[in-house]
Parts: structure tokens; C-alpha cells; sequence
């Protein structure tokens, strides 16, 4: 009987499939100047059909995707090269090294911050979030900090690190839809203030700065007033140097549920 139990189980190992070696990274991948080099090469030809950033247009959105990006990198490098047969993606006349800073910027758009070689010190970043920045004040970061805030434990996790950019110089063009300033006032004088998390015909549900959710029925309600604009500030260009934002960035990047690919 073990006899048979160890050739069942022979057998099965030699069925498994081999597990494919580890392909190795091209040196664009995570290279800033390769990455702002691609950049480049993207706003001259892909922006036409995907957006100026990749928001997407006459061809699929690259960023800020639901689910991150299934092609790795040869794949992505393959799809430019040789375009998509039966599509509107023509393939690429440009040399390998070219296309391979088009992987990188692709890369830097639709991939979780951590993943990337962020420029910066997140040890400075981390003062100037619990410091000069304010962001404290309103962001939790696991189990420190703010509750009118989204959650930033695992922001470098889930963002692209130009998005991460864009959501703390322009709030408003990203996350106001679902993250509002609401001030309610109920038909018998109390007033709550905090962030909306719901809103439906019959009832709102409020978050105060502790954290706090209140649910008011819009049938007890005097007055409602929503801002039109995400409470986020709006002055970091002005409030923090050009060095101490890319810290910020930096370590905003670092922020992750999961360890960093390579343990960046």
C-alpha cells in the first residue's frame, strides 16, 4: 500500500506543471526618466485614442482601473509593437528601448503605487502628513488620524502614484462625487456636520469628525446644504515646497496592505 501511495503521488508531481521562471524587468520599468520619456512618446501618438493621461477616448481607459492591469510587461510591449489585429491599435515602427519607456509610462498609470521606485523620502513624507501638510487632521492612516477623511492605509496599494498626485493638487476633479461636505438641520434645531456616505429618498447617512455616523430621515429634515466641492484643500502648491510634496508623495506610495514586489 505505500508502495502504491508513494507512485500516486510521483506521478502526480511530474504531472504538475513547472513553474515558469521569473522573466526578468526591463530597466525602464520604474525608471522615472524612462517613465517621463514615455510620457512624452504617449502624448504624441496614444493620447489621440487614450487620453492625454490614459483616462481613455476612442480607446480603452488605462488608469484608475477596477482591477489592475492583466497584460505584465512583455505583454503590454507585444501589444504595442504588434497593435491589436481586427482593432483600431496599429502596431508600433518605434525601436525596442522606445517602446519599452511607452511600458514604463503605461506601467506608472495603471499600476498600484508600491509597485513603483517613487522619487522622495517617505520618512520626511511622514512628517510633513502628521505636520505642515494637515493631512492628519482629516486622513487615517491605521488607526492614526482624522475620520472625515478617506482611509489612506493602503492609498499606495490601490492608486497610481499620478493619481495619488492629482487627488491632493486637484480633489475636485476626482473625488468629490464621494466625498462631500454635508451640513443637515433637523425640523426640531440639531445640527449635524460631517461628510455624506449615503444619500437616498427617505434618509442620509452623515459621518461626524469623530467618526460618528448619523442616519436622519429626510422627513425630519429643515434644511440640507451639500457642497459642490470635494472639502479637500486646495492650497498644497502654495503650503508645501516642490521637495516636500514629492516627500508626501513618496510616502503615500509606501502605504500598503501588502508588501512592496521586490521589497522596494
Amino acid at each position: 500500500m505505500w508502495r502504491q501511495t508513494f507512485l500516486i503521488l510521483t506521478t502526480g508531481a511530474l504531472l504538475l506543471p513547472a513553474a515558469e521562471p521569473e522573466k526578468p524587468k526591463n530597466p525602464a520599468i520604474g525608471n522615472p526618466e524612462a517613465i517621463a520619456a514615455g510620457q512624452k512618446l504617449f502624448g504624441a501618438g496614444c493620447a489621440g485614442c487614450h487620453g492625454t493621461s490614459g483616462e481613455g477616448g476612442r480607446g480603452p481607459k488605462l488608469r484608475n482601473r477596477a482591477v489592475w492591469h492583466t497584460l505584465d510587461d512583455d505583454g503590454i510591449f507585444k501589444t504595442i509593437k504588434r497593435g491589436v489585429p481586427g482593432a483600431d491599435m496599429p502596431g508600433s515602427s518605434l525601436e525596442d528601448e522606445k517602446i519599452w519607456q511607452l511600458v514604463a509610462f503605461v506601467r506608472s498609470i495603471n499600476s498600484p503605487a508600491i509597485e513603483q521606485n517613487v522619487p522622495g523620502s517617505p520618512q520626511a513624507g511622514e512628517a510633513i502628513f502628521w505636520g505642515k501638510g494637515g493631512c492628519g487632521n482629516c486622513h487615517l492612516i491605521r488607526g492614526k488620524g482624522g475620520m472625515l477623511g478617506p482611509d489612506l492605509s493602503n492609498v499606495g496599494g490601490l492608486r497610481p502614484v499620478e493619481q495619488i498626485r492629482e487627488d491632493i493638487l486637484t480633489p475636485d476633479n476626482d473625488g468629490y462625487e464621494t466625498y462631500r461636505r454635508v451640513t443637515a438641520v433637523t425640523t426640531s434645531g440639531r445640527k449635524i456636520e460631517g461628510v455624506l456616505k449615503n444619500r437616498t429618498n427617505y434618509s442620509l447617512q452623515i459621518q461626524d469628525a469623530q467618526g460618528n455616523l448619523h442616519m436622519v430621515s429626510t422627513a425630519g429634515l429643515r434644511e440640507i446644504t451639500l457642497e459642490k466641492k470635494s472639502p479637500m484643500p486646495k492650497d498644497f502648491k502654495s503650503r508645501l515646497s516642490r521637495e516636500e510634496f514629492r516627500d508626501l508623495v513618496a510616502f503615500l506610495s509606501r502605504q500598503s496592505m501588502r508588501p512592496a514586489e521586490g521589497g522596494k
